[in-house]
């Protein structure tokens, strides 16, 4: 094989393209409300920082530390990079076990299909944990698919890892428990791993606990609806739907190869055996003609389950399944599902669609699909990357801000958390003053308040009594700014 089939071949191809993809425009929208805090937490003392964590947001402690280095720099480049990163990280490793589980050219296929999904660009270019939760996610499996032993230490960090970077994405061990039972003696190992892995994340279990309600109260119990979400998340978000026709065919022919994939590796599974073409693929890519027999069966990807390494099919499907389903149904009695905490599990879908890919069999039709593929993905893209794409544009609320305050002009935040949700953008903020006895302008920055609000918040009580509304409220997403100015007699 040529050093340009290697390259190609290579599971740092897709890991360069998907980078390339995601820093396609990641400066462009404006940071939203989680956004915003993951700023303020990353860029305050330690002293601040302390505070906060011992208030809210414990579970993010790892990465706002994690991002610190970056936030010092500003600017939304700078803060989302991480997380670009680790979407490089998480392809690379998809397609390592991809070709580990398989063939080079599915590997190859499954790391393109995970960086051209819409989703993976969205959480790509945000200032949140949830990349890094997958690319963690990826490496653990990564690593529980290894043959030594040993790996079973770094397998327990990793998983602590996970923890720490998000509590919730410790259900994809679960998947991991149906890799491991059909492992012969890996039970045991595995589940000293745990033990160890809880010990590490036991402090965090026990304070995120007592923080769950101030931090999770807008979590619902999920229905069919929400699990429809997930669908139109991968396939670029509301705001791609607005026009519908081009995510839902990208979604559809997502669907289309997992389970052509599913159906391939099962049917492989079940025979054993490798075609010749598969034969041709494992002994040109390098280092793989010793995993296939006389009689053409290969150990871990045809041959079935056993003592060696598994499927691609019984690896994947767990994966992309059993964090979902779980957490729709721990979500009925506690709820905890939300499509962007089950975002680890987007990379078992991406390697049943490369096997989907795979399976043409035909390399120009399995090119000529990835390419309808990515034809269909498009728009969604455009729209991740649009200016107001996020649930908050922060960023034209703070400039129409900027224009239209006055010296001397107050604030007042209801909830009082909102002051957190606007401090990325914070300048026009900073030069407003605390409402009190002097103020004669006053801008309310809040969510939708209902009407008995008004006369149950104390705060909002004495706004209605002293002040009247004086201009348009601006709305972006979740926060409104409104000004309100105080009443003269003739008002009363």
């Amino acid at each position: 094989m040529t050093f340009t089939a290697r390259i190609a071949r290579s599971p740092g191809t897709p890991a360069v393209l998907s980078l390339v993809l995601v820093l396609w425009g990641i400066g462009t929208p404006s940071f939203w409300r989680d956004e915003s805090v993951s700023v303020m937490a990353a860029t305050m003392s330690f002293d601040e920082l302390w505070r906060l964590l011992d208030d809210i947001d414990t579970v993010h402690a790892l990465y706002y530390l994690l991002l610190r280095p970056f936030a010092a720099f500003g600017g939304e480049f700078a803060v989302r990079l991480p997380s670009a990163l680790a979407v490089a990280g998480a392809t690379f490793g998809i397609a390592a076990i991809g070709r580990k589980l398989a063939t080079p050219q599915v590997g190859l296929l499954a790391g393109l299909v995970y960086a051209v999904l819409p989703m993976i660009s969205r959480y790509g270019q945000e200032a949140r944990s949830y990349a890094l939760v997958s690319a963690v996610a990826v490496a653990a499996t990564w690593v529980l698919l290894g043959e030594r032993r040993s790996r079973y230490a770094g397998y327990g960090l990793l998983v602590a890892l996970l923890g720490w970077f998000h509590l919730y994405a410790l259900l994809l061990l679960p998947a991991h428990a149906v890799v491991v039972l059909r492992r012969r003696g890996e039970t045991v190992p595995w589940l000293a791993s745990l033990a160890g892995a809880g010990v590490l994340l036991a402090p965090l279990a026990v304070i995120a606990s007592g923080q769950r309600e101030e931090q999770l109260f807008w979590l619902k119990v999920p229905g069919l609806p929400e699990l429809g979400q997930l669908g139109v998340d991968i396939a670029g978000g509301d705001e791609a739907w607005a026009s519908p026709l081009l995510p839902a065919l990208f979604l559809t022919l997502l669907i289309a190869l997992a389970l052509l994939g599913i159906w391939h590796g099962t049917r492989l599974r079940h025979r054993g055996v490798l075609t010749a073409e598969d034969r041709r693929e494992g002994a040109g890519a390098g280092g793989h003609r010793e995993d296939l027999t006389p009689g053409g069966r290969r150990e871990g990807a045809g041959a079935g389950e056993g003592p060696g390494r598994p499927s691609l099919v019984g690896v994947a499907v767990p994966w992309a399944v059993l964090p979902v389903v779980l957490s729709l149904l721990i979500s009925q009695i506690h709820p905890v599902y939300s499509p962007r905490y089950v975002l680890f599990a987007v990379p078992g879908l991406a390697l049943l669609a490369g096997a989907g890919l795979a399976a043409l069999r035909r390399t120009p039709a399995t090119w000529a699909v990835l390419a309808v593929l990515v034809a269909f993905s498009v728009s969604a893209h455009l729209a991740v990357r649009g200016p107001a794409n996020r649930p908050d544009d922060l960023r034209t609320l703070a400039a129409e801000l900027s224009a239209q305050e006055r010296p001397g002009d107050a604030v007042l935040y209801v909830p009082e958390r909102f002051r957190l949700f606007v401090v990325v953008y914070g300048e026009p903020y900073r030069r407003l003053s605390a409402l009190g006895p002097g103020s004669d302008r006053v801008w309310l920055v809040s969510r939708r308040i209902r009407g008995p609000e008004w006369e149950e918040n104390p705060r909002l009580k004495e706004l209605k009594r002293d002040f009247r509304k004086a201009g348009q409220t601006r709305i972006s997403g979740a926060v409104r700014i409104t000004l309100y100015t105080r009443r003269i007699p003739s008002d009363a």
